[in-house]
């Protein structure tokens, strides 16, 4: 089998993002492994583009991206199908901003995910911009590829979505102090809640000719 292609999150007209608990690293590989093959042998559903599966590095849980063409084809796929992971959810994000350099040609190694309950639509832009700017100000360490904030339809949540070379670039980058700053924010915004966040490395990855 080749290896799995990490997702282009900034190709998803909307993202429907989920997690759940695995017990294990074999069940987190059978989970996700099952889920992919099932979802390989079925027929295309319309408007879905990809699917991707993390295993979170403390061998617990599995971090599935489903990405779709609109809110309109994932409407659609609810009202015939309910609630399936992969492929619903909730909640569903969409992308607000990114921050990666134009020639940046590294693929990512791992994700890196911080999950955040906010007070509402304008909590959740001003809250974005501010970590944005933060980061735009400092020079990035060496083994950050990119950085992107998606915000949840209902204007509840955001998620800072972020590729790295490998989970060690990202553990030296966090012992040297480099993520300070951003931690500093994430503690004093007003209404903002960090939830959880998670070190993910990619087990399966789906491209889906979804129409």
């Amino acid at each position: 089998m080749p290896s799995p292609r990490f997702p282009d999150i900034t190709e998803a007209g909307t993202a429907v993002i989920g997690t759940r608990f695995a017990e294990s690293t074999d069940l987190q590989q059978r989970t996700a492994d099952t889920e992919a093959d099932e979802l390989e042998r079925a027929r295309q559903t319309a408007g879905l583009t990809a699917v991707s599966w993390f295993l979170s590095a403390d061998g617990e849980t599995v971090l599935s991206c489903a990405q779709w063409n609109s809110d309109v084809a994932h409407d659609a796929y609810l009202r015939a199908s309910g609630f399936t992971p992969p492929l619903a959810g909730p909640p569903r994000y969409r992308l607000h901003r990114s921050l990666a350099e134009e020639h940046e040609t590294r693929a990512p190694g791992c994700l890196i995910t911080a999950a955040f309950d906010v007070d509402g639509p304008e909590r959740q832009r001003a809250f974005t911009e501010t970590v944005i700017a933060a980061q735009s100000r400092d020079e990035s360490p060496p083994g950050a590829i990119s950085a992107h904030s998606l915000h949840s339809a209902d204007g509840s949540r955001v998620l800072l979505y972020t590729e790295w070379t490998s989970v060690e670039a990202h553990q030296e980058a966090a012992a040297a102090g480099d993520h300070d700053g951003t931690h500093a924010i994430f503690a004093d915004t007003p209404g903002v809640r960090f939830t959880r966040g998670g070190r993910w490395h990619l087990q399966r990855s789906l491209r889906v000719s979804g129409t």
